[in-house]
């Protein structure tokens, strides 16, 4: 047992250590993660220091959080159609180690690489802003973005999965990011939104983690909405090994996806 838990951490960790090498030329991780969130603050913090701490740490972190979607979605949603580019696909869906370990892996390294430069930015911006946040409860915001960083690999992976199946990705892929943005209560509050759209949000996982960080930055811990973020993170993972055995199987038997 202790030497499967071995390889399969061997596994993930090789598997994100390659991602995150193949995006350090990646130039749009580099207009996600630096340029959007800067922007981003700069609109929704930066003429409002008067604010009180825990709004604008709310904004923050729905900023952060808006980011980490948007590299979600052009970046790890873009793994295996990048592989299928490079002819490298079969190889990493019929490996001896598992694919979807691979894929998750690879969902890993983009996300952590996504959420370290994106805080990096956010960071930075705060601080050259002289904006104040709040920041009670460290240990629980670590576990809470310590969720959030699996719940991204876990969407990223199963975008993946979904994109690599419709011949219109790109498409596909514009077609998600903004009604995630207006619609996931990361930016707009979700009370701000009509009835008839704002149920979307509770199926969105980062809207959950926002709520987590947000009120325990300020000193209320919710582990409603933590448990929430879990569950969705758990059921992302589901859908993504399914699409994943469908993706394999499609192609042992169509060979759609130059797999012979």
């Amino acid at each position: 047992m202790a030497s499967r838990i071995a390889g399969t951490a061997w596994v993930l960790w090789t598997c994100a250590r390659m991602q995150i090498r193949e995006m350090s030329g990646n130039h749009l991780g580099l207009v996600i993660g630096v340029v959007q969130p800067v922007v981003l603050i700069l609109v929704t913090v930066g003429s409002r220091s008067d604010q009180p701490a825990e709004t604008v740490t709310r904004w923050t972190i729905g900023v952060l959080l808006t980011s980490l979607w948007a590299s979600t979605v052009w970046v790890a949603g873009g793994i295996l159609r990048l592989e299928l580019h490079y002819g490298t696909l079969a190889a990493s869906v019929t490996s001896v180690r598992p694919g979807f370990l691979v894929l998750l892996g690879k969902c890993l390294g983009a996300t952590l690489r996504g959420v370290a430069v994106i805080a990096a930015s956010v960071t930075v911006t705060v601080l050259l802003t002289g904006v104040r946040i709040t920041l009670a409860h460290p240990g629980w915001l670590l576990l809470g973005s310590a969720v959030t960083v699996v719940s991204g690999a876990a969407l990223g992976m199963l975008l993946a999965c979904v994109l690599l199946l419709t011949q219109y990705g790109f498409q596909v892929s514009a077609a998600l990011m903004y009604p995630v943005f207006l619609l996931g209560g990361l930016l707009v509050p979700s009370d701000l939104l009509p009835a008839s759209v704002s149920w979307i949000s509770t199926l969105i996982s980062l809207r959950w983690a926002q709520e987590f960080l947000a009120d325990t930055a300020a000193g209320h811990v919710d582990l409603g909405a933590l448990g929430m973020l879990t569950a969705l993170t758990a059921g992302y993972f589901a859908l993504a090994i399914a699409s994943f055995v469908r993706v394999v199987d499609r192609a042992r038997k169509e060979g759609t996806l130059e797999l012979v």
